[in-house]
């Protein structure tokens, strides 16, 4: 309390989201993120980081789900700005996308016999 005044500080509250982008260009030296949504998440403000695994299984339901072509994408899991545009990442995933499931590289569906 000061001067009959009672000041209160408290910290603003950080706000966090998952957003997907697709990667236009993917590869090339023009390569640029199409933002195509962003959804607030709520946070365990004691764990924030607990909403790192729920990010690809979020972002492949919301391709399947959202009729999204070929394709790369980026979804992210971060802090939003004041207009609730992605800020600070915190966990990312790329995905290439058939339209309607993940494309795996041939590396990784290899059998050895």
């Amino acid at each position: 309390m000061y001067d009959g005044i009672r000041l209160d500080h408290q910290e603003p509250q950080v706000r966090h989201g998952f957003s997907l982008c697709r990667i236009v260009d993917a590869g090339t030296a023009d390569q640029w993120y199409d933002l195509l949504g962003v959804v607030r998440v709520p946070v365990d403000r004691l764990a924030p980081d607990k909403l790192r695994d729920q990010l690809r299984p979020w972002a492949l339901t919301t391709l399947a789900t959202g009729g999204f072509g070929f394709g790369r994408y980026y979804a992210c899991y971060s802090t939003l700005d004041e207009d609730d545009e992605p800020d600070k990442a915190i966990a990312h995933e790329d995905i290439s996308w058939s339209g309607s499931t993940v494309l795996v590289p041939a590396d990784q569906t290899a059998i050895s016999c």
